[in-house]
């Protein structure tokens, strides 16, 4: 065999194993859970981790509000391609609105299954929800608050709990004579595989081909 073909081959069994590597690599990432810690006490905190990495989302960093920019003269538009808004007249004129409306029902059906898919992927590893009603003011209001309250989270979290199985749980509602403002404290931990978010997402664009061919 050449020189110059024993080369060429050893150079593409090393790119093909670097890319082999990388699509393992990219695998074990999608197979590490990504965990959401959701916590209230006075204001809501939200926090995604994966691996070492941790990202506060709520509650958010107030935002500068931007300086006003300088008007300027505004520019005829020129002629292009058609916004949204016109490629869908274009789709309503071309299908009809039976055939445009039976395509977006398509779209929402794949999005309710999507949605669903990941759902049942999602794991509640952790929920405690603990609700004091304030008495102090209005015994008797304290009382038909506190039965109203019941009535109203346990059933709600039996429902939760039914569609995401949880074993660390607890939910207590309470009423306290010397309180004098109602207290809620709560703590709730998710966790998904991000393997199953990117197939689930996989699967939708491929399914929402033909549905979006017609809208757009």
């Amino acid at each position: 065999m050449p020189v110059f073909l024993t080369v060429l081959l050893t150079v593409l069994y090393v790119i093909l194993g670097i890319i082999g590597g990388l699509l393992l690599l990219i695998l074990l990432l999608t197979l590490i859970p990504l965990r959401a810690q959701l916590q209230f006490r006075g204001e809501f905190e939200l926090t995604v981790k994966y691996l070492f990495i941790r990202v506060p989302l709520l509650p958010g960093e107030p935002k500068e509000e931007p300086e006003e920019p300088e008007e300027k003269e505004e520019k005829p538009k020129e002629p292009g391609r058609p916004g949204a808004i016109g490629r869908i007249k274009a789709a309503l004129k071309r299908e009809g609105l039976g055939g445009f409306l039976q395509a977006l029902g398509e779209l929402i059906k794949l999005l309710g299954q999507a949605s669903k898919g990941i759902l049942k992927r999602l794991k509640l590893r952790s929920f405690d929800l603990y609700l004091c009603v304030a008495g102090a003011g209005d015994a008797a209001a304290g009382a038909e608050l506190y039965g109203k309250v019941s009535a109203g989270v346990y059933p709600a979290c039996g429902v939760l709990f039914t569609l995401l199985p949880c074993k660390r749980k607890g939910v207590t509602v309470d009423l306290d004579y010397g309180l004098w403002e109602s207290r809620v404290d709560f703590s709730a931990e998710l966790s998904i595989l991000p393997f199953f978010v990117v197939m689930e997402g996989l699967r939708l664009v491929l399914k929402s081909l033909r549905p979006l061919k017609k809208i757009l």
